[in-house]
């Protein structure tokens, strides 16, 4: 049986634009069949009235902060159960707000940046739930706030009161203490195509049908498709979206921030015009590019701001300032065939376009001599491949320790430019990097003429013995790690290079 809300599912009742095309082999559940005697209070699937009301005995009996005992989930009794939820007010659970400390966040983001971030989702997160709570409470009910402008949608709500659980724990399951993400948009036509095409769904396959997709992936993929078909776009595999920015199109300024919403992943501040939408269209032009991915739905891989005419960041699906390192053709390919042009250079929230692009190009080399990419070694800390592909000279000692040369925090991505990123926006923790040296023959460089490359260690190397050369660092980090430099320059400070 299916263990939580995000494993709902709408499989064959897609009909636009060949969807079908990538479909999947149905996946057959390994539990209870629908012809089974349940013993949990739960009844066979097919004998629930709706698909809803099944999906709902489903979810009251994995979540157990609904106190819905088990033997109310019944074909017969789940109804009077769900409609005791709606009359108490105990339907609507509190949805996450983020918090900074369960976030992994990138070890160059500033603490300041950190906190304005999470205030800003979350104030997302409060002013789109209260949207979409405000409609499933009150819709169908003599309570109705505003106007529903398909009565279609109210007239199902106000029979089926599955309807509204199943919705908004859906809504809710995206949203987590340790992500950023920001609630789908509430759009009528689609919810009410994705509803109608889990009823479509036969009583006897619900056991089958109700794996995946989601409900939540079902509708945010309506959302989307049904505005790329406005625009003549769904017949493709995959297409980039151009969305004009204000002073280009002022005109229909609140229409293509709610483009820009919609076609946002979830983890990009633009699916909110209380974070970031609005300004950015009021910045430049915003570029998406989309694929056709599982099931056939619509994913957005690449977002990509304009500002003052040139591309300034690119974003992938995980928004940690990392291209996608198998789109990064697809999007030279773009900026060329459209004549953009990309800013350059370092910030303390990321790297610029052109630094991007060449961060991820650098991340898909191989590591000289070895049979694994950049990329890999940095997931699989494996420090030795970290040190070749930095072009560190490395050497494992026979206690398997690690020696290595002069070790400074940034990389020169190209010698030519003299375009220079630091360690950490390779994904690097320095930390890691560095906890199995034990020799530096040659110089420790810690600081830099601009901070932004200031190495990010939180502790002297614990296992590092000897540095042939010279300790580089900044006055706060002689402060902070005092007593072990002293005692890798031996109290010679003739060793010690100080920058004030």
């Amino acid at each position: 049986m299916i263990s939580s809300l995000s494993n709902i599912n709408f499989h064959h009742t897609i009909k636009n634009n060949g969807i079908y095309k990538y479909q999947s082999a149905p996946k057959f559940n390994t539990g209870l069949s629908a012809d089974t005697v349940c013993f949990t209070g739960k009844s066979p699937a097919s004998t629930y009235r709706t698909v809803f009301e099944y999906l709902s005995s489903e979810l009251l009996s994995n979540n157990k902060k609904y106190h819905v005992g088990n033997e109310k989930l019944s074909a017969s009794r789940i109804s009077t159960a769900i409609q005791s939820l709606f009359i108490e007010d105990r339907m609507f659970l509190p949805f996450k707000y983020s918090v900074s400390e369960k976030i992994k966040w990138k070890s160059y983001i500033p603490q300041d940046i950190r906190e304005f971030s999470i205030g800003k989702i979350n104030e997302a997160r409060t002013a789109r739930m209260t949207e979409w709570r405000n409609f499933l409470k009150y819709t169908g009910t003599p309570e109705q706030k505003g106007v529903v402008s398909n009565p279609r949608l109210a007239a199902k709500l106000r029979e089926d009161d599955s309807i509204r659980l199943v919705v908004w724990n859906a809504i809710t399951s995206e949203l987590k203490e340790s992500n950023r993400h920001i609630p789908v948009p509430f759009n009528e036509k689609a919810l009410l195509e994705t509803i109608m095409g889990f009823e479509k769904i036969e009583p006897k396959d619900r056991t089958v049908r109700c794996t995946a997709p989601a409900f939540i992936d079902m509708y945010t993929h309506r959302l989307r498709d049904n505005l790329l078909m406005d625009l003549g776009l769904s017949d493709n595999d995959a297409v980039w979206v151009k969305i004009p920015s204000v002073s280009h199109d002022s005109a229909n300024k609140e229409k293509n921030i709610r483009m820009l919403e919609i076609l946002s992943c979830r983890n990009w501040c633009t699916r909110s015009s209380v974070d970031k939408a609005e300004a950015a269209l009021e910045d430049g032009d915003f570029y998406i590019y989309l694929q056709r991915g599982k099931f056939n739905l619509w994913e957005p891989l690449v977002g990509m701001t304009t500002l003052r005419g040139k591309i300034d960041q690119i974003q992938g699906v995980e928004n940690n300032n990392i291209v996608p390192v198998n789109l990064v053709d697809e999007i030279r390919s773009f900026i060329t065939a459209k004549s953009l042009k990309c800013h350059s250079g370092v910030l303390d929230e990321g790297p610029k376009a052109s630094q991007a692009l060449m961060i991820s190009e650098k991340l898909s080399e191989s590591v000289p001599g070895m049979k694994l990419s950049f990329m890999k070694a940095i997931k699989d800390d494996n420090s030795f491949a970290i040190f070749k592909a930095l072009g560190i000279d490395v050497k494992l000692l026979d206690d398997g320790a690690l020696e290595i040369g002069t070790y400074r925090p940034s990389y020169n991505l190209n010698p030519n430019s003299g375009i220079t990123v630091p360690y950490s926006m390779f994904g690097l923790n320095e930390d890691v990097l560095l906890s199995n040296v034990r020799v530096i023959k040659g110089n420790l460089i810690l600081n830099s003429k601009n901070s932004l490359y200031n190495s990010l260690i939180t502790r002297i190397p614990p296992n590092l013995e000897i540095v042939t050369g010279k300790i580089q660092c900044t006055a706060e980090q002689y402060e902070r790690f005092k007593p072990d430099i002293d005692r890798l320059i031996g109290n010679d400070h003739s060793k010690l290079i100080i920058k004030r």
